[in-house]
């Protein structure tokens, strides 16, 4: 799958996106945001009194309500730079709390509070947290069966099947569910390899960056980019690194280049793994726990 941006559009060469009354445009931050544990501790007592009910102790979701943790409202406000920022506008449409306590009624300390809650909450959740631990028995609850219906049913096999990137017996080369899960439903492409980049100044010719060993091939399966400037001819390559102003390429041979961005630059990506992305974001807990189920299952 391709994307077809012109320079200008957005930061990073991503088409910018207008934001909308669910989700107000926020400064996005670390991965692993800062925890206010005053306001924390406050947003569990909150939570206990309001939520816990239907999200559960620790909002992963009980029969009666959904997981917060991959809530897109949760994801939003997690990334923003301000607690609240999208959960207060939420809450404030109005959602129903066991408590009979109108959402629409919660101060902004509150909001705060919930928001801070939930931070850490998907933070203790996050594979990264030195308190959370995936226990196989945990992870593998899904039923193989079904995740083989869904293997077939969602796509998969449009790619892997016995004649192209099988992956039969891929359980017993990774043997680790964990892992596994990771690996297959959440594959990372590399980029074009080599040395570190360097940037020339205003008006500098692009200048080939390699290592002191020599430069390595790009990853096969790392993201094509196609570059057209304004003047001259079309450069095509594997990405390497992009901001608002200076783009990196590598070539068939990993030499790298560094060249500024320019106005009516158009810069198009290809990235190999684009349907694993969209994938993964669709897939509902159900269908992933099977999904790994069903890999686990062929050894």
């Amino acid at each position: 799958m391709s994307t077809l941006v012109a320079y200008g559009q957005g930061r990073g060469g991503q088409a910018a996106q207008s934001p909308t009354a669910e989700f107000p445009a926020v400064q996005q931050v670390a991965r692993n945001p800062v925890v206010d544990k005053t306001a924390e501790e406050q947003g569990k007592a909150l939570w206990s009194a309001n939520c816990i009910t239907c999200h559960g102790t620790q909002a992963r979701g009980t029969d009666s309500g959904p997981n917060l943790i991959r809530s897109e409202v949760v994801s939003y406000d997690r990334g923003a730079a301000v607690a609240g920022s999208a959960l207060g506008p939420f809450l404030k449409k109005g959602h129903p709390t066991q408590s009979g306590k109108p959402s629409i009624s919660f101060t902004d300390a509150e909001i705060l509070a919930l928001a801070n809650f939930l931070r850490e909450q998907v933070n203790e959740t996050m594979r990264g947290s030195p308190t959370y631990i995936v226990l196989p028995q945990n992870l593998l609850t899904g039923d193989p069966k079904t995740g083989e219906t869904d293997f077939s049913e969602l796509g998969c096999t449009n790619c892997h099947n016995d004649t192209s990137k099988s992956l039969n017996g891929i359980a017993s080369r990774i043997n680790n569910p964990q892992t596994l899960q990771a690996m297959v439903l959440y594959p990372a492409g590399g980029r074009g390899f080599g040395g570190g980049r360097g940037r020339g100044g205003r008006g500098a010719v692009p200048a080939p960056v390699t290592e002191p060993t020599g430069p390595k091939p790009p990853d096969p399966l790392a993201t094509a980019v196609k570059i057209t400037p304004t003047s001259g001819p079309q450069i095509s390559g594997w990405l390497v690194d992009q901001d608002a102003f200076f783009i990196t390429y590598s070539d068939a041979t990993g030499v790298q280049t560094t060249i500024r961005k320019t106005p009516g630059m158009k810069i198009e990506t290809t990235n190999p793994l684009q349907w694993h992305a969209n994938f993964a974001n669709r897939l509902t807990d159900d269908e992933m726990h099977d999904l790994t189920a069903y890999l686990w299952s062929l050894k």
